[in-house]
């Protein structure tokens, strides 16, 4: 069954107090480069850097008691596991958090830091995924799945409740996507109050699971993830998130790694925000024309920025001397 509109009211009573209502902010040079009326929406400046405390602490508040006691264990390249940390901490839970070999180390001293136990396994979300089952398995903890779960999904549609509340006339919602949890929850919060709002979807060219699910009619693991987006990494969507997918959004796009990168460093040159790779995607994609719109009032996601100073500081190099050079061949 899919998520219902009241599913997200109910799972934006339970963040009341716990989350931060976060910006939208309107984006003049963006506007004027894309010929549209653009606002961001700054999940990067979310409580653990992205969206995902969201859906975390909404799944874990929902669990009975005879759960909690078991604890929990989540699977994430970071963001993820850093909200399931959080979220377990505030409600008294214990967490495990299963990363992959060698994870960024400032995503993963943050978790430690909310008071999970990390577990380094694999480097792929399947096999991430099939360590935190043998945990669920043999200990009984409670699996919080990053996207595929109603809890989760309800919870990132709170966002789309924000925007609407802020923004009551946006035209164009464009969301990254990975297994599909963040756009499955703000497409139903959105189609279900605006339906003649337009929800696109984003895949990088090195992650394109949901992309090729919708191609092929079903979920659909694809053989290969490599993407400088290490929040985008999914290699199959779920049931639920292909489901609501499927409904709810307009149209799904595919973004260059290249134009990501570039999108990172040309937001913190213009809009002065750090984000990562995995949330100037959205960006990216109306940058780069990948979304062809023209004077639409639109909404792009900025889903976190919890990005390692030494990723950081070598995109924004390479930027500066791409921009650089461009120049001295102007002259």
């Amino acid at each position: 069954m899919l998520v219902t509109i009241n599913d997200i009211y109910q799972a934006r009573a339970n963040l009341a107090g716990v989350i931060n209502r976060t910006p939208l902010e309107n984006s003049t040079t963006i506007s004027t480069l894309t010929g549209n009326d653009v606002y961001l929406k700054t999940e990067n400046l979310q409580k653990t850097g992205s969206f995902k405390i969201r859906g975390a602490y909404n799944k874990i508040a929902n669990l009975p008691e005879e759960e909690r006691k078991k604890g929990v264990v989540a699977f994430s390249a970071g963001n993820h596991g850093a909200g399931t940390a959080y979220a377990a901490q505030k409600l008294g839970v214990k967490s495990t958090v299963v990363m992959p070999e060698n994870p960024v180390l400032s995503k993963k001293n943050a978790i430690l830091e909310y008071g999970a136990e990390v577990i380094e396994h694999g480097t792929t979300s399947i096999a991430m995924f099939e360590k935190a089952f043998e945990l669920h398995q043999q200990e009984g903890r409670v699996m919080i799945h990053p996207f595929d779960d109603p809890y989760i999904i309800a919870g990132q549609g709170t966002i789309g409740l924000e925007i609407l509340e802020d923004l009551p006339d946006a035209e164009v919602v464009i969301i990254p996507v990975s297994g599909g949890g963040l756009i499955s929850g703000l497409a139903a919060a959105l189609k279900e109050i605006k339906p003649t709002i337009k929800v696109i979807g984003v895949n990088t060219e090195g992650a394109t699971a949901m992309y090729t699910s919708l191609q092929h009619g079903q979920p659909t693991e694809v053989s290969e993830v490599n993407t400088i987006a290490d929040g985008l990494m999914a290699k199959k969507p779920g049931d639920l998130t292909f489901a609501h997918t499927k409904k709810y959004v307009d149209d799904l796009v595919l973004v260059s790694e290249a134009d990501i990168a570039n999108s990172v460093a040309f937001m913190a040159e213009r809009a002065k925000l750090v984000v990562e790779p995995s949330g100037a995607a959205a960006t990216a994609a109306l940058l780069s024309g990948r979304v062809n719109i023209k004077d639409k009032k639109t909404v792009v996601m900025v889903s976190g920025g919890n990005v390692s100073f030494e990723l950081y500081h070598k995109l924004i190099r390479e930027y500066t001397e791409r921009n650089a050079a461009k120049q001295e061949v102007a002259r």
